[in-house]
């Protein structure tokens, strides 16, 4: 994929313009978590025609920090977990059948990134910088397209089939060295020239898919099993990430926060880039009290994702190399200490 860089540029240039005026942060240790949560709930009984159908579904994003600052050391923890389930409709899949309407997992997504960063010369904005980010998802998804559509957390029908997915099947972790530029406080640019990447698919049933980014050969069965597969791709390439974080408007209300991830394979398709872009906006009803807005843009190369067309059953049509993109809505709590 090849992307053009000139929008994310000007979007930073123009924070930056935002964040010259930013409070310098102190030393020691900074946390905070926060927990936001969504609750969709609908309950009909004897319903008139055509008035729609019973909905229960409920989504959470557990957000947390740690972040040193000591002299001339840094180090920056994230972590990320973002979870859904709903159900629509009551009763069972079909007449006759015992089994009743499950619930469907609509997002599962677990980030964990750390950077360590050691001051070139005191006073300075340059540093050199140690980085490493984790993706993977942390409850099991099911399918049983021949039976009844959708992503589930259980093998429900008793199947016996393996999962789509699961912890560390996929997982994509990333370890760079480079230089990490500073400007502001609110601001990071690092850049690695030299940065590994692995794709992870830690389960034999599941890299035998080949859809996770994982290679595969031979030719697949009736399945869509592959005979032959590697459980990790290893790669190296080039990393570049931009960071930003500003609170804005009258007692800091709004806190808009923005990271860009770029990636180049050096060994296969240097000329299409890996995009991983997230972007957080909270606006403070209370003191601990936010309403939150998460919108994540993401493109692998090697991964094929579900294509989505609404003129298709159930929203997707097979699979291949698509910009996925995720926004999720919530009430949040959270706290700093």
């Amino acid at each position: 994929m090849k992307l053009s860089l000139l929008i994310p540029f000007f979007i930073f240039c123009s924070l930056h313009l935002l964040a010259q005026e930013a409070e310098e942060i102190p030393e020691g240790w900074r946390r905070g978590a926060g927990i936001g949560l969504d609750l969709t709930q609908l309950l009909q009984i004897n319903p008139k025609q055509g008035a729609g159908q019973n909905r229960l579904g409920f989504g959470s994003a557990v957000n947390a920090f740690a972040k040193y600052k000591m002299d001339r050391r840094t180090w920056d923890n994230t972590l990320l977990w973002q979870f859904g389930l709903q159900r629509l409709g009551s009763g069972v899949i079909a007449q006759g059948s015992a089994d009743k309407i499950p619930f469907q997992k609509t997002i599962d997504e677990l980030r964990f990134g750390s950077k360590y960063g050691y001051q070139i010369r005191e006073d300075g904005n340059l540093y050199y910088s140690a980085n490493f980010t984790f993706l993977s998802q942390l409850v099991p998804t099911y399918q049983f397209p021949d039976l009844y559509s959708g992503n589930f957390v259980s093998d429900w029908l008793d199947t016996g089939r393996s999962p789509l997915s699961k912890f560390f099947a996929p997982a994509t972790t990333t370890f760079s060295i480079g230089l990490d530029y500073q400007p502001t406080p609110a601001i990071s640019l690092f850049f690695s020239p030299v940065s590994s990447k692995f794709i992870i698919v830690a389960s034999d049933s599941i890299a035998a898919r080949g859809v996770h980014g994982n290679q595969v050969s031979g030719t697949p069965d009736s399945r869509g099993i592959y005979p032959e597969y590697e459980k990790i791709d290893a790669q190296i390439g080039a990393l570049a990430q931009l960071k930003f974080e500003a609170s804005f408007l009258t007692d800091d209300r709004v806190t808009l926060s923005s990271s860009l991830g770029l990636y180049t394979n050096y060994l296969r398709n240097p000329q299409n880039v890996d995009v991983d872009w997230q972007n957080g906006l909270a606006f403070a009803i209370t003191e601990n009290l936010l309403f939150s807005l998460f919108v994540n843009v993401f493109y692998d190369d090697d991964i094929r994702v579900q294509i989505t067309d609404y003129d298709a059953p159930n929203g997707t049509a097979g699979l291949g190399k698509r910009v996925s993109l995720t926004e999720q809505l919530l009430i949040t709590y959270a706290r700093t200490f």
